[in-house]
C-alpha cells in the first residue's frame, strides 16, 4: 500500500515593492499627510536641510535663467517677422533665416502682380552697418532696414508717423529700443530734429553722412546693437543701385476673400523654385528654428535646463538620503507595522516638497531680479511669463518626484529583525 503525504504548500513570498492600486495611493498620501514625519525630521537635520536648500533654489536659478534667455533671443529674432503686413511673404528658397542675408530676386515681383488674387506687393531690404555719432565713444554694429515710402512692408510702433520724414535723401529713423551704446541719439533724433551720424565707409574710405529725424520701435536682437530705418532711394544713393534688385523679402497682400493657402501653391508654381511663398506664421517659426536647431543657442540653453534639473535632483536626494540613513531604525519599526511602500513614499515626498517649495519662491523672485537687469542691458524682452513659471514649476515636480524614487530604494533593504541586532 502506497503512503501519500500531504503536499507542502510553498511559503509565498512577501513583495514590498507597490501593487498599482490609486486607493492604496490616496490612503497612503492621506495617512502621511496626518502624520508629517518627513517634515518634522527635514527640521531636525538643519544642516543637511539648508544644503540642499540652497542648492535647489541655485539650480532653478539656472532654470529659469536658461529659459529668460531661450526667450528673449527667440522673440528678439522674430520681431520684424510679426510685424509684416501682408498675407502671403516672399522669401528666398529654402530661406531659414533674414541674418543669413539671402535675396529674393527682385523679378519675382511681375509673376506675383500677374496674380489676379494679388491686391499689391511691398519689398524690404535688410543689411548691417557702423553707426556713430558725437555722443558715442565708437562706433556700434546696427541692421538697417530699408522699403518704398508710399508701400511700407512692416508695421511698428512710431513707423506711421514718421514715413514722411524718410522720403528726403540720407534721412533715417532710428531704433529708440535699442541697447545703450548710442547714448542720447533718440532723445536728440525726436526733440532737436535731424542729428548728424556716420555711416560705413564709401569706396574712397569717407564715411557716409546721414541725418537722423525720428524714431521707430523695433527692438536689438542677439547679433545687431540697434536699427535703423530708411527709404529705398536713402538705401540706393548710400549703398548703390544695385541693392535694389536685392529685397530680403517681399510682402504680398491678397484681395479680401482670396484662399491663401491656394495662391500661395499659384504663386510657388508660377516662380518655379526661384523664390517661394510662405505664410506669415511659417516665415516666423523658420526663424525661430534656425536660432533653436542651427545655433549654438538652443543647445546651450537645452544643456543649461537639463544641468540646473539634475543638480537640482542630486541637492533633494542628498537631503532625503541623509534622512533615511540617521531614521532607519525608525522606518524597520514603521514597517513592521504595516506600513507599505505607498505611505514611504509619500514620506519622503514630502521631505522633496518641503525643500522645493521655499527654494522655488526664493529662486522665482531673484529670477524677476535678474530678468530686469539683464533686460535693462541687453533690451532683448527678457520678461518673466507664464511659460517661463509653468516650465519651472513642472520642473520642480520632477525634481522631486526623480529624487524621491531613489531616495526610496534604500528603505527596500530596511528589515524589521535589524532592530535585535
Amino acid at each position: 500500500m502506497a503512503l501519500t503525504l500531504p503536499a507542502i504548500a510553498s511559503p509565498r513570498l512577501r513583495r514590498w515593492w507597490p501593487q498599482l492600486s490609486l486607493a492604496g495611493l490616496r490612503r497612503a498620501a492621506k495617512t502621511a499627510a496626518a502624520m508629517p514625519l518627513g517634515a518634522q525630521q527635514l527640521r531636525r537635520q538643519r544642516t543637511s536641510t539648508l544644503l540642499s536648500l540652497a542648492g535647489v533654489t541655485a539650480s532653478l536659478l539656472v532654470i529659469f535663467a536658461q529659459l529668460g534667455i531661450e526667450r528673449a533671443v527667440y522673440d528678439s529674432a522674430v520681431r520684424l517677422h510679426r510685424s509684416v503686413l501682408g498675407d502671403i511673404v516672399l522669401v528666398p528658397a529654402s530661406f531659414k533665416s533674414l541674418q543669413l542675408h539671402a535675396e529674393v530676386p527682385v523679378a519675382m515681383t511681375d509673376i506675383v502682380s500677374t496674380n489676379p488674387a494679388v491686391a499689391g506687393t511691398s519689398p524690404l531690404w535688410f543689411g548691417v552697418m557702423s553707426l556713430s555719432h558725437s555722443s558715442m565713444p565708437g562706433s556700434r554694429r546696427v541692421a538697417w532696414y530699408a522699403m518704398d515710402v508710399e508701400r511700407p512692408a512692416i508695421d511698428v510702433p512710431g513707423l506711421t508717423e514718421n514715413l514722411y520724414k524718410l522720403r528726403e535723401g540720407r534721412r533715417i529713423l532710428f531704433d529708440r529700443l535699442s541697447r545703450p551704446y548710442f547714448g542720447d541719439l533718440t532723445e536728440l533724433g525726436d526733440n532737436v530734429g535731424e542729428v548728424t551720424v556716420l555711416g560705413p565707409a564709401d569706396s574712397r574710405g569717407l564715411l557716409r553722412e546721414m541725418f537722423v529725424v525720428g524714431s521707430f520701435a523695433i527692438g536689438p536682437n542677439v547679433v545687431n546693437d540697434g536699427a535703423v530705418m530708411m527709404s529705398e532711394s536713402s538705401m540706393s544713393e548710400l549703398f548703390g543701385t544695385w541693392w535694389s534688385d536685392r529685397p530680403a523679402f517681399i510682402s504680398v497682400r491678397l484681395v479680401p476673400g482670396a484662399d491663401p493657402a491656394a495662391v500661395r501653391a499659384e504663386l510657388n508654381k508660377a516662380m518655379g523654385g526661384r523664390a517661394e511663398a510662405i505664410t506669415r506664421e511659417d516665415f516666423e517659426n523658420r526663424e525661430r528654428n534656425y536660432w533653436s536647431r542651427e545655433t549654438p543657442v538652443g543647445y546651450i540653453t537645452d544643456l543649461g535646463f537639463v544641468m540646473g534639473l539634475m543638480i537640482g535632483m542630486v541637492f533633494i536626494y542628498y537631503a532625503q538620503y541623509q534622512i533615511i540613513r540617521f531614521y532607519l531604525p525608525e522606518y524597520a519599526i514603521l514597517k513592521s507595522l504595516g506600513f507599505d511602500w505607498w505611505f514611504f513614499l509619500c514620506m519622503i515626498g514630502q521631505i522633496g516638497a518641503a525643500i522645493i517649495t521655499p527654494a522655488f519662491l526664493v529662486a522665482f523672485t531673484l529670477a524677476r531680479l535678474t530678468y530686469g537687469i539683464a533686460e535693462a542691458s541687453i533690451h532683448l524682452g527678457m520678461t518673466m511669463g507664464l511659460r517661463e513659471m509653468v516650465v519651472a514649476l513642472v520642473a520642480s515636480v520632477i525634481m522631486t518626484v526623480v529624487s524621491s524614487l531613489f531616495a526610496i530604494r534604500r528603505l527596500w533593504k530596511v528589515d524589521p529583525i535589524m532592530l535585535f541586532e
